[in-house]
């Protein structure tokens, strides 16, 4: 799509401030804001009807329907099509926040069994060919896990942790980096995107203009 904004996303476990540092990119007018969780009913409700074989097919798998995990897929080709839509244009980037990388880490950590073994299921090399032609960049942001643990305890958000303790914050952020590195490996394999990685020790705003530096450098639209 010619002019259309290079298209990043934002991964890393659970208080690594992933939120916190779109939300500044966002303010400062460097790009847009973009997540599974919000995108148009319209095309959620499409893509939903588009994961009817999907479900079809993991039902025959497992003898269960797997509701949440077909939810979080339509919400991820409803953001995929969504990247076309007019409010996008004329933005220098588009900043994603629980994207791709997440909705297919999130299948093999919380997601059921059936994510974490055998050969990957019909949809897995469907998606990862889209989105390693419509992400330019992957941004892998990390913290210690006593870190993790204490932005979890203090901030509003919930999360299924937030009284856990640090091995337990530590053993759920080990397995989301397994399931990240996995899927960037897959990604890298069909040349998707480069991948930028941050130590989130800074301040928000630190963060954010190294980002926005490394950005300009490094990233476009492909």
């Amino acid at each position: 799509m010619p002019g259309r904004p290079a298209v990043i996303e934002l991964v890393g476990p659970a208080g690594v401030g992933k939120t916190t540092l779109s939300l500044q990119l966002e303010a400062s007018g460097q790009g847009l804001r973009g997540t599974i969780w919000f995108v148009p009913l319209v095309r959620l409700a499409r893509s939903a009807l588009w994961q009817l074989p999907t479900a079809f097919a993991l039902y025959r798998e497992t003898g269960r329907v797997l509701w949440d995990e077909v939810k979080h897929l339509a919400r991820l080709d409803a953001l995929h099509a969504s990247l076309r839509a007019p409010r996008w244009q004329g933005a220098r980037m588009v900043v994603l926040d629980e994207g791709p990388v997440y909705t297919l880490s999130w299948l093999q950590v919380i997601g059921h069994p059936r994510f974490r073994g055998g050969p990957p299921p019909s949809f897995w090399e469907h998606t990862l060919q889209r989105w390693s032609r419509s992400l330019d960049a992957v941004v892998v942001l990390d913290a210690p896990d006593h870190v993790l643990t204490d932005r979890i305890r203090t901030r509003d958000k919930p999360h299924l942790l937030k009284d856990g303790s640090v091995d337990d914050v530590s053993a759920f952020a080990n397995a989301y980096r397994v399931a990240t590195e996995r899927v960037l490996t897959d990604l890298q394999a069909l040349g998707g995107p480069p991948v930028l990685r941050f130590e989130a020790g800074e301040s928000g705003e630190q963060l954010a203009q190294r980002l926005r530096d490394a950005l300009g450098q490094d990233v476009h639209a492909r």
